[in-house]
């Protein structure tokens, strides 16, 4: 995965720099030991640590570009860049993978109503109650503005349903100063699927949720012709 890079680039240039230092000590001995021996320390410490800092700066700027500045969650690129894994390992492992679309409920109002700074804190609860009801392989996202995103590894339609009723019981119930509600959309498939046709899907799902609210829809992606509503 594209990612491992840059999870490790400060680790993989520190080598390289310690590798080119190496290099040049090759050349060096063919001056004076006590010079060459100079040389040699001078250019390790200087290329290894200026391959950290290279590698560090690396690593800063793909997890910016990653991530929500809000709430910290990973935004709909590292989704898509996910799903793709998601969907080349359900090849593998023949395991079926679920999405969850979520709305958040006339979210224009509370901005209206209470403002966008009070807007942003809702953002930043829901996002915390995802992570929270979350599994360590599952990938909540920001899919933008008020929606987010969560893909489910090895999760079937049922376990999705789960998930999303969990959560969308734990909005209703929360303690926000104002009412709160969600609506869910989800969808799920056991073949390695178009990803923008599954997204499509999900979608739809969601549509279907939206009309009356704080609901959760799903569609399988597989069949394409079940609804079930909780």
């Amino acid at each position: 995965m594209k990612t491992n890079f840059y999870k490790y680039a400060p680790a993989v240039l520190a080598i390289i720099g310690f590798i080119f230092s190496t290099c040049i000590y090759s050349i060096a001995k063919f001056l004076p030991s006590g010079t060459s021996l100079v040389l040699w320390g001078a250019l390790t410490l200087s290329q290894t640590f200026s391959g950290l800092m290279l590698g560090l700066a690396i690593k800063r700027l793909h997890n910016r570009s990653n991530s929500d500045v809000l709430t910290g969650l990973q935004n709909k690129r590292y989704f898509y860049n996910r799903l793709a894994y998601e969907m080349g390992r359900l090849k593998r492992v023949k395991l079926p993978v679920s999405i969850a679309l979520i709305d958040v409920d006339d979210f224009k109002s509370i901005n209206d109503t209470y403002g966008h700074v009070e807007g942003d804190r809702v953002l930043l609860e829901l996002a915390n109650i995802f992570k929270a009801y979350a599994r360590a392989k599952d990938t909540v996202t920001v899919w933008g503005g008020d929606e987010y995103a969560v893909i489910l590894p090895d999760t079937d339609i049922k376990g999705a349903e789960a998930f999303a009723e969990r959560i969308r019981s734990e909005v209703e119930k929360h303690n926000f100063p104002y009412k709160v509600t969600i609506s869910v959309g989800i969808t799920c498939t056991i073949k390695e699927d178009d990803m923008e046709k599954l997204m499509a899907v999900a979608d739809k799902a969601l549509y279907k949720a939206k009309e009356t609210k704080n609901n959760v829809v799903s569609i399988e992606s597989s069949l394409c012709v079940e609804l079930i509503w909780l």
